[in-house]
This record gives structure tokens, C-alpha cells and sequence, in this order.
């Protein structure tokens, strides 16, 4: 039968027609005339142009979802995953019926359902529709036990699909259940060529040494009941979420590489973060003690950086001479459509409770408004960290007694052979091959943004960050032994301000206020700053309330045994007993 004539509109969409009551695996022939403005009608009845034929069928065509959550990335088919306590999902979603002619009228989705197909079970979060809140999930967290998320999709036919996105959430261990300290190889030792002994070889900077060193954690001054078989896991092993929370205290060495197993998993890619499942971890199931050169920015997603890198800031590029620099990590959106800044989310300022970060010498970076590398403004021989100086303050905030820790900590000799103390050179010409040391909240360069420390409640004079050990630059450390030598003119006795530049970088030394008065090219820029330091971002719900421990270098390259008595008061502090 053919149906009354009706306008012809100038939009498709108003041109489409339903035939809401044909019986299912049926044949039906459709035919369309058009009539113009004189009344003429059409009267073809061509096959395929004005006639079709077409069959209906049930339960063949289906809106087609794609399903995203932040994290956990996207799928059109049901998924399953692990996820960590706490960790938040936020889904979002798109549906079609495109493909078959259909239309989309209603979504709706929801937790743990009994019965998808009750409209009325209490799982559902909003009732069914298309409006804004139909088209994502407001952020949920669980603690543990399996969930699953569920989202229903009706078309204009009532056809609908469901896609469901099933989670195991991997609870806390309580403490008493729980094996004292796991420890996390992530240097790849693909370097060996770095630290050459004095005839080129044996290198120092080599796995077999850097395990030789960490292995005193087990036995005698070791950590009781640490296993190094059992709780150790190798450069080469995967880490997951679940490894960790069977353990009080997380120790990883670490240094930046694009072949990291652990930090793969959390460094942003082409923008786009990525879940950290330390920070659950660090919010409540223990303490987590990182150390190592260029640790922190493996956190960071490999870009051109001009540094300081300053997290809290809506700068995202600086454009000098037609290139393109990182400064800030602009901004991202949420499934609601609200933008946040993606600085303040990142690992280093959300849970380490940095503002800012830089390093002594950076590789591959530029120091802020500077066209050549960071390196070449500042070199290592005069600007690279050659100690560690325990801070006073931390010092006595903690009690530290006399033989605990020492006041100084200095470079290990078989390492840093060129400056032995027999040495006799004393030279700022001498190589220094150690580079990539971080420090934190500061900024020796000409960049006009402020770092504002982070505030914390339960941190020393309410702040975030507590420094334990501050650097002591291999400029500095020179410069105090040709003073206590007598030469208490120096640099100036030796070098003018252009040899200085030369050697140093033009960006390395600045103006030292001594006692006697200003020493103009007196000191290193990157002298003094804290590059080991506690954080107090995460204590409040931990169950020990303790700070957790980073330090931006590495402790094998120095001094053997003082690092390792600072360690062990690291690991003590956590909570963690010490072996007689």
C-alpha cells in the first residue's frame, strides 16, 4: 500500500522513514515515487533505483559501542583486567547504528548489575536516554572484589547490545601478612663503557658490580627476612601491581631508559597519561625508597625539555629560533568535557610532592631560553655531583647521632679514580663522566615561572619536601681544597672568567658569598640543592605514616660503606629491622 505523499526536506535525516510493525524474516518490496511542484509524479520502477527488495531480520544488526576508560584504554568487545585498590575509572563511550540505518535512542550503565535486562535493578546509575550523563560514568573506586561496569545500548528498531568491562581489584595486604622489603633492578646495564676503571677497563657501571654492591641487604646488616632470590626482581623481569602489595617496603634502583619494564608501563605516550599503580600503593599499602640518576624522569614521557621542568604551570611550549621546546605538560580532557592540567597529575608533583626537577648535567635537554644542550652550559667536570652533604636540618629533625650517617659522603674511590684524594692534579680539566643527577625545587636558570613548593600537613615547617642530602658540585669540592691548602684566591689564582667559561659551561658557576665577601665565579649553580629528600605527600594513610625516600642518584657510585649506613637508616625508618 502506499502511503500518503509527505514533504520532501531538504535534510536526509528528515527523509528516512521506520516501519516500526513488520514481522521479523519476512520479504517486503519498497517503492518510492516523487511528485514535483506541477503534480507530475515519477513513474520508473526500476530495480535497485526506485524498487528494492529487503528482508527484515531479528537479532542480526546491533549498535556497534566503542568503550574507553582513562586508563585502561579502549575495546569494542567485553574486556576483563586487573586493576589496583583505589585505582579511578572513568568510562566513557560512542555507539552507531550507522551501518544498518539506524538511529540511537537511548544508553544507560552501571555497576555490578543483578540483571541487565531489569529497567529497574538497583545497579543502574542513571535512567535511560542520550543526554550528557548517559555518555559517560562519574569516577568510581573500589577497595577490592570483582566488578564489572556495564553499559546497555538501545537503536530505534530495539535492538540493543551490552558490552561489559569485568575487574578483578587486587586489595592490600595487611602488614602482618606482608614480607618485609621487595627490591626492583631498572638499570639497564647497556653502559659499560661509561665508568672505565684506569686502563679503560674493567667498567664499573656494570650489573654484575651494582648487584655485587645491593646484595649486603640480605645476611648480616642486611634486612631481616629479605630473600634476594625470593625478593629481588632483575632488570629483565616484569613487575606488576600484584607483586607489590605483598610487600611492606619497595626499594628500586633505577635510571632512564626506553627499555624500562616497570616505567614503560607509566610514561605518558603522545600526550596521553597513563595509570601509575604505585601511587595506591604509596597511599596505603607501604613505603617506596627510589634511587638513581635520571630515577624521577622516568616517570616522564621522552620529549624536548628545556629545563627546570616546572609541573605547576599552564605553559606547555617555548619556541626559540623555529624549534620547539618542552617546558610544562599543558592540558587534557575528561570524559564530562572538563579540562584539567596534566602537570599537577604527573608522577614527580602528585605523588613524589616535587614542584619542580632538573639535573646536575642534563643529557639531551636544554637549560630555559638557551639554543645549545643543556651540557654544554654546564659541564660535569665542574657542575656534576661529587657529594652528598646531610642536611642539618634533617639531621636533627630525625635524630641522627654521631657515626649514623656521615655529614659527607663523597664519590667512591675505585670509581671515581681521577679524583683520588692522592691525586695531585687537582684540576677542573680532569674528566668527570657522571652526569644525569637530579635534584629538586630550584631553579638556576633564567626562567621567569615560580616553583611553589608543595604544602603538606604532615611535613617539616608544613612543606611536602624534606631534604636529606644536598649536593656538594665537583667545583665546589675543589675549590674547598685549594682553600684549605692555602690558595684562598682561587678560581681567580689560576683561571680568568674566559678560561673559566671555557671549561665550565657558561651557565655553570655563579657568585659565591663567602666570608670574605662575594667570590664572583665562586661556585657551582647546581651546589647545594636537594637531591635526596623525603616526602610527605603520602603519609596520612599509610600504615606505618612514614615519608617515603627518593634520591636523584645513584648511592653504588659513592662512598660503599656510607651509603649503605644511609640506607639502612632509610630501611629502618620505614620500619624494617636490621640484621646484627
Amino acid at each position: 500500500n502506499w502511503s500518503e505523499w509527505v514533504p520532501y526536506f531538504e535534510d536526509p535525516d528528515f527523509r528516512s522513514v521506520t516501519f516500526p510493525d513488520l514481522t521479523p524474516d519476512q520479504f517486503f518490496l519498497f517503492a518510492a515515487q516523487v511528485m514535483d511542484e506541477a503534480g507530475a509524479v515519477s513513474m520508473g520502477r526500476e530495480y535497485a533505483r526506485e524498487v528494492v527488495n529487503f528482508q527484515v531480520r531479528a537479532d542480526m544488526f546491533r549498535p556497534q559501542i566503542t568503550l574507553h576508560e582513562f586508563y585502561l584504554g579502549t575495546t569494542m568487545v567485553n574486556m576483563q583486567s586487573s586493576i589496583a585498590a583505589g585505582q579511578p575509572l572513568n568510562f566513557s563511550w560512542i555507539a552507531t547504528a550507522e551501518n544498518y540505518g539506524g538511529n540511537i535512542i537511548s544508553y544507560r550503565h552501571g555497576y555490578d548489575l543483578m540483571d541487565p535486562d531489569d529497567p529497574n535493578d538497583p545497579g543502574w546509575s542513571v535512567p535511560p536516554g542520550t543526554q550528557p550523563q548517559n555518555m559517560f560514568s562519574q569516577e568510581r573506586s573500589f577497595s577490592a572484589g570483582y566488578h564489572t561496569f556495564i553499559l546497555r545500548v538501545e537503536d530505534d528498531s530495539h535492538q540493543v547490545n551490552t558490552l561489559t568491562w569485568s575487574l578483578n581489584v587486587v586489595p592490600f595486604v595487611s602488614p602482618e601478612y606482608q614480607y618485609p622489603l621487595l627490591v626492583i633492578d631498572q638499570v639497564v646495564d647497556d653502559q659499560t663503557n661509561q665508568w672505565p676503571g684506569p686502563g679503560g677497563f674493567p667498567a664499573y657501571d656494570k650489573e654484575e658490580y651494582r648487584n655485587a654492591y645491593w646484595q649486603f641487604l640480605e645476611g648480616e646488616g642486611g634486612v631481616a627476612g629479605f630473600n634476594w632470590s625470593r625478593d629481588r626482581f632483575d632488570h629483565t623481569q616484569g613487575v606488576d601491581y600484584e607483586d607489590l602489595v605483598y610487600y611492606r617496603s619497595v626499594l628500586v634502583f633505577a635510571r632512564n631508559h626506553s627499555n624500562q619494564l616497570l616505567f614503560n608501563q607509566f610514561r605518558p605516550v603522545n600526550g596521553q597519561d597513563r595509570y601509575v599503580w604505585l601511587a595506591p600503593y604509596q597511599h596505603r599499602g607501604g613505603n617506596l625508597f627510589l634511587v638513581g640518576s635520571q630515577s624521577m624522569e622516568s616517570f616522564l614521557e621522552t620529549q624536548q625539555y628545556m629545563v627546570p621542568i616546572i609541573f605547576d604551570t599552564e605553559e606547555e611550549y617555548y619556541e626559540l629560533y623555529g624549534d620547539v621546546y618542552v617546558v610544562g605538560f599543558g592540558t587534557a580532557e575528561m570524559p564530562d568535557g572538563t579540562e584539567y592540567q596534566r602537570g599537577p597529575r604527573q608522577y614527580p608533583y602528585e605523588i613524589a610532592g616535587i614542584s619542580a626537577l632538573d639535573w646536575g648535567v642534563p643529557l639531551n635537554k636544554f637549560i630555559y631560553g638557551r639554543p645549545t644542550q643543556a651540557s654544554s652550559d654546564r659541564r660535569s667536570s665542574c657542575a656534576g655531583l661529587k657529594g652528598l652533604v646531610l642536611s642539618q636540618d634533617f639531621k636533627t629533625n630525625h635524630l641522627i647521632g654521631p657515626g649514623v650517617i656521615p655529614d659527607t659522603v663523597m664519590t667512591n674511590t675505585t670509581i671515581d679514580w681521577r679524583d683520588h684524594p692522592s691525586s695531585s692534579l687537582d684540576s677542573l680539566n680532569t674528566q668527570f663522566p657522571f652526569s644525569g643527577d637530579e635534584f629538586v625545587n630550584a631553579n638556576i636558570s633564567s626562567r621567569p615561572t615560580p616553583i611553589v613548593p608543595q604544602e603538606c600537613e604532615d611535613g617539616p615547617a608544613g612543606l611536602c619536601i624534606e631534604p636529606m642530602f644536598t649536593g656538594l658540585a665537583r667545583f665546589d669540592w675543589l675549590r674547598q681544597r685549594k682553600w684549605a691548602d692555602g690558595d684562598d684566591g682561587w678560581p681567580s689564582s689560576t683561571y680568568t672568567a674566559t678560561r673559566l667559561e671555557e671549561i665550565c659551561g657558561p651557565l655553570a658557576l655563579t657568585t659565591l658569598d663567602a666570608d670574605q665577601g662575594p667570590v664572583p665565579n665562586g661556585t657551582a649553580r647546581t651546589n647545594g640543592h636537594a637531591y635526596g629528600y623525603l616526602s610527605y605527600k603520602n603519609v596520612a594513610d599509610k600504615p606505618n605514616q612514614k615519608a617515603d625516600v627518593y634520591w636523584g642518584f645513584d648511592p653504588y657510585r659513592f662512598d660503599h660503606e656510607n651509603t649503605k649506613r644511609a640506607v639502612r637508616w632509610v630501611l629502618s625508618y620505614f620500619g624494617l629491622e636490621i640484621n646484627n
